[in-house]
This record gives structure tokens, sequence and C-alpha cells, in this order.
């Protein structure tokens, strides 16, 4: 047998291993085997028959019927970007820059209330450069208000890129190549 042969490795080893590093087992080959003997006698016990009585009520708290109350707090929160989306947003210690992708003649008219109101807008119009006719609509129209009735300014900043100003800003050439340190 198998447990055999390792028992005895164990209580005889072989001669090229030393004697006083081998730890000695703390039984004997006979108690092991009883051991296992007796483990083949058991391995078919008779069932007992169950005795006690069945269980009457189990408890489990994903069924208790009481619900943990929550307190409601005196202070009310509302989500002001929901509720507000176009804020008015105080510009009295500089220009608020407002982001713009123009997809058509629509959103002339939001660049035109952002003017009016003294802001900056950074206007990217690559989703339209293919158009011509729409493009050109466009340009006529911000030259008309931007320039000519709100005194502001265009500039190109790239290829795509527009940067309209309102009249309190004015911009200047040459002053890409120098170095601001603030």
């Amino acid at each position: 047998m198998f447990f055999d042969k390792r028992i005895e490795e164990y209580q005889h080893p072989p001669s090229n291993v030393d004697d006083q590093s081998q730890s000695k087992l703390p039984f004997g080959e006979e108690e092991v085997n009883i051991l296992f003997d007796s483990d083949e006698h058991d391995k078919n016990p008779s069932v007992k028959p169950f005795s006690n009585k069945p269980i009457e009520s189990l408890v489990m708290p994903s069924l208790n019927s009481k619900k943990n109350i929550v307190k409601k707090n005196s202070v009310i929160y509302h989500d002001l970007e929901r509720l507000y989306p176009d804020a008015n947003i105080s510009s009295i210690n500089g220009f608020v820059i407002h982001r713009a992708n123009l997809l058509g003649l629509n959103g002339v008219y939001q660049l035109f209330d952002w003017a009016s109101d003294g802001d900056i807008s950074v206007v990217d119009l690559k989703d339209i450069l293919a158009e011509d006719e729409i493009l050109n609509k466009i340009i006529q129209k911000l030259n008309d208000f931007i320039i000519s009735d709100l005194n502001g300014e265009i500039l190109q900043l790239s290829e795509t890129r527009l940067l309209i100003l309102p009249p309190s800003c004015k911009g200047m050439k040459g002053l890409e190549d120098e170095a601001f340190l603030n």
C-alpha cells in the first residue's frame, strides 16, 4: 500500500539522508494502519433517522418586514445646473470665455448674445467648413453684428477657429511671439 511505503520511509530513511536532520513521527506504523482499517469499516455507516423536531421558523434579516425609517433633512438640495443651465456669471473681475462648436445658422444668435453681454467666444467652425453657402452666411452675419453694430472684433485663431471679442476688449497684432510672465 502507498501509505505503508511512506511510513516505512519515515521510520527507515534511505542511507543518503542524515538521521539527525530527519524529524521522527509521533506515531508508529501500527497506529496508522489501525486508523485506515477503521476508516474502511466506517465507509458504510448506518443512517440514523431524524429524531429532532423540524424547524418551525427561521430568522432572516432580508425577510424582516420592519423597514428602517430614513430621517428627512430640513435642508432641501437643488440641482442648480439642471434648474439654471444658462446661469448668469458675474464678470466683475474679468471676462467670461465661452467655447462653441458652430453647427449651423441657429448658433450665431447665441454668439450675438454672448458678445452683447461683454463675453469672449472661441468658436470652432470645423463642422461647417465644407458647406460654403452656410459658412458665408454665418461670416456675413457675424461681420454685420459684431463689427458693424457692436464695434467688437473677430480674429482668426486657426484654420477652423474664430475669436469673437466684445467692444470692451481689443485684440493686438504681433503678440504671438511675446512671452507673458504673470
